[in-house]
């Protein structure tokens, strides 16, 4: 998986609350595996990844 295929899937409108919560994972996977530095941009500091972080903290605080 590379950080295109990842952001297509962020941008798309209609994930479940299992695919963020899988796209959350994905990032996290795709960031332990020592991606360039301009891959990781995408995603940290201040990138998707705070945004997937804040939509999948949503979805476990409604799951209580």
């Amino acid at each position: 998986m590379n950080a295109e295929d990842i952001v297509r899937r962020i941008e798309n409108k209609d994930n479940t609350d299992e695919e963020w919560l899988k796209i959350h994972a994905d990032i996290l996977a795709f960031l332990e595996g020592d991606p360039s530095e301009e891959d990781k941009k995408i995603f940290v500091p201040l990138g998707y990844l705070e945004m997937v972080s804040m939509i999948c903290d949503g979805i476990k605080r409604k799951e209580k």
